[in-house]
């Protein structure tokens, strides 16, 4: 569980306004330097140039960070915030779940000092702000860029700011290298200097914009901030959230390894819906999986064959890991097509970055540990003032699609109760466990649809059930809404995922609960029933919640699993002997 803010009081400046010195570096200013803004309407931080910073040589000097809900606005010179880039009197919100201490950085840029204000966003929510050194004594995870990463998202400024075409940047890697937030940094700067910006996610264990099991395409007006469960685009009205994607397809799995053909065709849909767009389709940022080996290879290749065919200019940013033998080989020739003549090809331009934070370029010797931004800030942390360390706030992928699961249900509470504008991902008020506790209730309360069986179709993925069987499997398992597949196209749209509240086999009605729009939802007529696995935290304890009664398919317990293969284990009978 992620470590708790210390509490601290607060630095007075002014009658009104807060302040906090970001260049305060020593242990003992923690407590004075920094400050929860919960119950103050607003704050003002003043920010150090990049001269004076240089000047200590001290980067820190010129970055704060701010854990929470809030609204950020530039009262003095130039800042960016997340990536995005702020002139004075702009103001973005800023959404990074109070309580997951994962910390938005912002900084001053240029030469010149800059001055943040910050005020609590609509609905309320608290908010914490520091200098970045103190956000890691306090446990906080700040996502500071490298140099490295400058360099490659000055090149992506650049092709936003001196052409006009819709170019295509793929963020390709292996897992837990930090691609999905250099893509988020990205997208921030093509929408600063655009103002629109489309995002392909080919990630369905861990999307940015969707709950697990989906690939999507979703046009983004305004910044990524945060991590990605304080941003999903399930529905919810909230202040900052994004729109629903404008294409989604259901894999129904967190891997592509269930069925690669209906991945590969699911994720080329959302590549057309992009196309159709014809000149106003924006520039593209495409979040790539971390399979990069083997099938995961041939699938992303084929996907982004696809983006090529539609744009002239494409730029690759292939994050390493320290490990060379994870990195994605050497004779990869992405958004190539050879079955077209190489003049019909896309201007492709790689660009090679170390994961994380710079220190190993793609060929040198394998460490034995890989390197990501998290493992970064953690090793950051023991060097942190006065020797405090922070405690590792790394989770599983598992554990990050639970929280995912966690703010696709708050968004799901509130568009069942009709509260659109609430549903905002908040772990301030409750501690992890707490908050799960509280929304597997809140599940319960709820209001589902109730959909007749005569008006859809059940399409049971992967596997061959009789009806007896799909209906027991169906209860409490999470369903893909979808629509009647288009002319021409064998893979159906999904307008979003649903949770089987219950099901009534005498009236034939099923209870479903979903964050999406009563509009949307009158276009569905197939409830897709793949692998995903709703987090038992959510069901609540059996025999307590209608989730988990009989009839319904454990997820949790002996037996309830596919049996893992254990071949890696040396078994004794065939292990060697000493003689």
């Amino acid at each position: 569980m992620p470590p708790k803010r210390r509490r601290a009081s607060r630095a007075r400046a002014g009658d009104d306004d807060d302040a906090v010195d970001a260049r305060a570096v020593d242990d003992r200013d923690v407590a004075r330097a920094t400050a929860s803004a919960r119950g103050v309407e607003r704050r003002t931080i003043a920010i150090a140039s990049r001269d004076a910073a240089a000047a200590d040589d001290d980067d820190d000097a010129r970055v704060v960070c701010v854990d929470g809900a809030c609204v950020a606005r530039c009262v003095e010179g130039a800042v960016t915030v997340g990536g995005y880039a702020l002139a004075r009197s702009q103001e973005v919100v800023v959404r990074s779940a109070a309580g997951m201490a994962s910390a938005v950085t912002c900084a001053a840029s240029g030469t010149s000092a800059a001055t943040l204000e910050f005020r609590a966003a609509r609905g309320g929510g608290a908010y914490a702000v520091c200098g970045a050194r103190e956000a890691r004594a306090l446990g906080w995870t700040p996502t500071t860029v490298s140099r490295d990463w400058e360099r490659a998202l000055t090149r992506v400024r650049e092709a936003a700011t001196t052409t006009t075409e819709a170019f295509a940047a793929a963020f390709v890697g292996p897992k837990g290298v930090g691609k999905s937030t250099l893509a988020r940094h990205a997208a921030n700067v093509i929408l600063r200097e655009r103002g629109v910006c489309g995002w392909l996610d080919l990630d369905c264990g861990q999307p940015e914009l969707t709950a697990p099991g989906m690939v999507s395409l979703t046009i983004l007006r305004a910044p990524l901030l945060g991590p990605p469960q304080t941003h999903q685009a399930s529905g919810a009205e909230f202040e900052g959230a994004p729109s629903a994607p404008l294409y989604a397809s259901f894999v129904g799995d967190v891997s592509p390894q269930g069925d690669p053909d209906a991945y590969v065709e699911g994720a080329i849909a959302c590549v057309d819906a992009w196309a159709e767009l014809g000149e106003d389709k924006p520039a593209l940022v495409v979040n790539a999986s971390g399979w990069v080996k083997g099938l995961g290879l041939e699938l992303a290749e084929e996907i982004l064959r696809a983006v090529g065919r539609s744009t002239e200019s494409c730029y690759v940013i292939n994050i390493n890991s320290h490990v060379a033998s994870r990195n994605v080989p050497d004779d990869v020739y992405w958004f190539h097509d050879a079955n077209v003549p190489e003049t019909s090809n896309p201007r492709v331009t790689t660009y090679e970055v170390a994961a994380g934070f710079g220190t190993a370029p793609k060929g040198a010797d394998a460490e034995m540990e890989e390197t990501s931004v998290e493992t970064y800030e953690n090793i950051a942390n023991d060097a942190s003032p006065g020797g405090t360390k922070s405690k590792d706030t790394k989770r599983s992928p598992s554990d990050s699609r639970a929280l995912s699961w966690l703010a696709w249900s708050r968004q799901a509470v509130a568009m069942c109760n009709e509260r659109p504008h609430e549903g905002a991902l908040e772990l301030d008020d409750l501690g992890e466990n707490e908050a799960f506790a509280a929304t597997a209730l809140d599940l319960t309360t709820a209001t589902p649809w109730r959909v007749s069986f005569d008006d859809i179709t059940l399409h049971v993925l992967q596997s061959d059930l009789d009806a007896r069987e799909a209906l027991m499997a169906l209860n409490g398992a999470v369903v893909g809404l979808l629509k009647s597949a288009a002319p021409g196209r064998d893979c159906a749209e999904c307008v979003g995922v649903g949770v089987v509240r219950g099901i009534d086999v005498d009236k034939r009605y099923v209870y479903i609960l979903t964050p999406v729009s009563s509009e949307r939802l009158k276009s569905v007529t197939t409830l897709a029933l793949g692998t995903l696995e709703f987090p038992p935290r959510l069901l609540g304890h059996s025999g307590e919640y209608p989730y988990m009664q009989v009839g319904a398919i454990a997820n949790e317990g002996s037996g309830s699993k596919a049996i893992k293969s254990r071949n890696n284990i040396l078994r004794q009978n065939t292990a060697p002997t000493r003689r």
